[in-house]
């Protein structure tokens, strides 16, 4: 599990950037970070047991995009013959105001986007995330 302490420091960012594999997508705007796991409740003679499974991990947020950036997002959503997602690492990298650099860095997998163009004609993209490798790093 990620440093809560550096998670609040990537959210409470002013400048953030998503890099996906080598492409980076510059404006990455109301990020929202789900960190939990699976939890399941078991009763016993002495009161219930939880037991708790691999990471319930994923974040969401908007990005500020172009053509080429929506062509590599929809590449990421394709099915492969078995019936997954093409997992990819994501690295959420965010500048404080003195310049400092902390980044979020996981692998998953792009579930859905949403399209939509503004009032001033700029194309943005809502994105679900799913993170599927149990190891989130914040450094």
């Amino acid at each position: 599990m990620a440093n809560l302490g550096e998670l609040t420091e990537i959210v409470n960012s002013t400048e953030l950037t998503l890099e996906v594999g080598l492409n980076r997508y510059i404006l990455l705007r109301d990020l929202n970070l789900h960190i939990g796991r699976v939890e399941t409740r078991a009763p016993t003679t002495d009161g219930v047991a939880y037991v708790f499974g691999r990471g319930d991990n994923w974040f969401t947020c908007t990005l500020l995009v172009t053509t080429p950036e929506i062509d590599a997002l929809n590449t990421l959503t394709a099915i492969s013959a078995t019936g997954t997602l093409t997992s990819t690492s994501w690295k959420i990298v965010a500048n404080n105001v003195s310049g400092a650099a902390k980044t979020f860095a996981a692998t998953g997998v792009l579930r859905d986007y949403d399209i939509r163009a503004t009032a001033d004609d700029i194309a943005e993209i809502d994105i679900f995330v799913r993170i599927t490798g149990d190891t989130i790093t914040v450094s």
